[in-house]
């Protein structure tokens, strides 16, 4: 009776145990929309400036990121990836800053972030930009930058959406804005 009650617990243990699977953990490396979900068209800009007609050149195209997509640890391009989820930087009171210190207080945005993700997709003439920062598990993102709903930003177009300790924004209008958008919501489901 006994070793029967014992094999009974023991399965129902089991098998509470394999419902109740681990939440997938989302990496920079899966904020990169797979290519067969992308909307004809649109794709990663392959690269940083493109030849138009005659002398002109169109550049820009993959935001300052030195490859697309990008992941990094850069604390440059953390601190203004930063500043662009939680707005401008409040400057302390007193005399300006000169350059270097200003620099240094703005570098002090990369603090609390363990790595940035940038990339740049284009649907004809247009750029659709993601970023993103994940925050240390000590660090908590502002209110401004993270919430557990991905409702639209006041700015019809950006998208911002928290997965976990990843804020992500996305920027640009369209067809291939809408399914990046939906993409990394999906993500934080």
């Amino acid at each position: 009776m006994i070793k029967a009650l014992f094999l009974a617990v023991s399965v129902a243990i089991t098998a509470n145990a394999s419902q109740t699977a681990a939440p997938r953990v989302v990496t920079m490396q899966d904020l990169t929309l797979p290519v067969e979900h992308l909307p004809a068209g649109c794709a990663l800009s392959p690269a940083p400036s493109v030849q138009l007609d005659g002398n002109r050149v169109r550049s820009g195209l993959w935001a300052g990121f030195p490859t697309n997509p990008w992941i990094g640890t850069d604390r440059r391009f953390m601190a203004s990836i930063r500043e662009l989820i939680e707005g401008p930087a409040s400057v302390p009171d007193g005399p300006p800053l000169d350059a270097k210190e200003l620099s240094r207080y703005l570098g002090l945005l990369a603090d609390g972030v363990e790595e940035a993700y940038g990339a740049v997709y284009m649907q004809s003439a247009e750029l659709i930009t993601v970023r993103a920062l994940k925050f240390a598990p000590t660090e908590k993102p502002s209110a401004r930058a993270h919430s557990s709903d991905t409702r639209a930003s006041r700015n019809q177009g950006m998208i911002r959406v928290g997965i976990g300790q990843i804020v992500a924004i996305v920027t640009g209008d369209g067809e291939c804005f809408q399914t990046v958008g939906a993409y990394l919501r999906s993500l934080a489901n």
